[in-house]
């Protein structure tokens, strides 16, 4: 038997940026050759100094890359791994954004595929009650961050589905419908829908398509770059709560996680295009609220580093419609103007929003008008493009969903832009 490492050490491609150490808490060292070269950044906001630091920053970049709530405690039962380190030690090899954990003396190894199919994978994901990961050989180190369970693949221009092994790079990540929950229904057609009538109303959004033998939601991942050779790129990314130095658990406002005046003072800070990426981030509310996604916080918005593109926020992701479930908090994540309630929210809540963000309630109000009058067309469209692919039942809640968009968007817009 092997001897636990007491650390596991970063890699940023072939050069080591630094390791981080088995304490409490976590603890993080940079590499002197990481310090003293060329591509050195810093990994989110952990200060790019020499020594050991065991920071809230680094908690929250190392601790966001693993998976929430209930997914993270099956995934300690099952690995018998009860601390941050542990868990990282067990699943975190490839992870969101750019970097690999591997044990010391290893270095990153060639990527290994697994091709299979969308009816093995199916008849897997009928035998398992909680996390999606076991369709991997056990001791695959793969850590996708969220509460709600998934699974990595490659799929490459044939169009097999792929399981990528140990630390190897995925294309896309599979979200089977969510089971946990009894009320939540065909949580994939719901995502699927939603994402694509982001799309379709013109905001940058991650492209997916849903695959009916799995009945999931399929993403393809913007933090992967296919290369002309064939292999993958692995891209820095960061979500808004590693940068703002918050842990997961603390990913909502109420809870002191940043608010939306923290998510834009980071787009100012750290974004190439600041301008046209904070009226992303504010269409990207106004889509929220109107489409019912309650769900919508700040590890849900990330930013990235595209070579000849500076840095950016990402495409959106992980959208879906929330209020049509009972049980689910009937708050927004972001208080708007001092309010959570979606039902209560108004004009004067608008303008509060608008000097919080410095932005002129104008021009709000001109982008909240502007998304109401696309979800209408965008909702159609995408839940005519995915409705063949679904089962009679998805399909009434693909129905279901466009007539609550309709109705939201609707009494929502004319009290924001009254």
């Amino acid at each position: 038997m092997q001897p636990r490492p007491d650390r596991l050490d970063v890699y940023y491609g072939s050069e080591l940026a630094g390791a981080v150490h088995d304490s409490a808490p976590l603890a993080f060292e940079y590499a002197s050759t990481w310090l003293d070269g060329a591509q050195r950044m810093s990994l989110a906001a952990i200060p790019l100094q020499p020594g050991r630091q065991a920071t809230p920053e680094v908690q929250a970049f190392f601790e966001n890359l693993l998976p929430e709530g209930e997914l993270r405690d099956y995934l300690a039962a099952q690995r018998k791994a009860s601390t941050l380190f542990s868990l990282l030690l067990e699943v975190a090899g490839d992870t969101a954004g750019a970097f690999v954990l591997v044990a010391p003396g290893q270095t990153p190894e060639p990527p290994r595929y697994e091709a299979t199919s969308w009816e093995a994978i199916a008849a897997v994901l009928a035998k398992r009650s909680a996390s999606t990961i076991d369709i991997h050989e056990q001791g695959a180190r793969i850590s996708l961050a969220g509460a709600q369970d998934k699974t990595s693949l490659a799929i490459f221009d044939d169009g097999i589905p792929r399981l990528p092994k140990g630390t190897s790079p995925s294309t896309h990540i599979l979200k089977p419908s969510i089971r946990r929950l009894a009320k939540v229904w065909h949580s994939a057609a719901n995502e699927s829908i939603v994402m694509r009538a982001a799309a379709l109303a013109d905001l940058p959004t991650a492209e997916v398509f849903y695959e009916p033998r799995t009945e999931a939601c399929v993403v393809r991942r913007f933090d992967r770059q296919l290369r002309p050779d064939g292999t993958l790129a692995r891209l820095v990314q960061y979500d808004l709560c590693q940068l703002a130095g918050t842990v997961s658990d603390r990913k909502y406002e109420k809870e002191g996680g940043p608010g939306l005046a923290t998510c834009a003072e980071l787009i100012r800070r750290y974004s190439a295009q600041p301008a046209v990426d904070l009226r992303h981030l504010v269409r990207w509310v106004f889509f929220n609220l109107y489409v019912g996604n309650n769900d919508s916080h700040a590890k849900n918005l990330s930013i990235y580093s595209v070579p000849g593109q500076g840095v950016t926020l990402t495409p959106f992701y992980d959208l879906m419609c929330t209020r049509l479930y009972p049980g689910l908090s009937p708050e927004f994540a972001f208080a708007i103007g001092g309010e959570v309630r979606p039902g209560e929210m108004g004009a004067d809540h608008l303008a509060l929003m608008a000097r919080q963000l410095g932005m002129q309630p104008r021009f709000l109000s001109q982008q909240a008008r502007d998304m109401a009058d696309r979800m209408p067309t965008a909702v159609d469209q995408a839940a005519r493009e995915i409705a063949p692919e679904l089962t009679p039942s998805a399909r009434t809640l693909a129905e279901r969903l466009e007539r609550f968009v309709l109705s939201t968007t609707k009494k929502l817009a004319a009290r924001l832009t009254a």
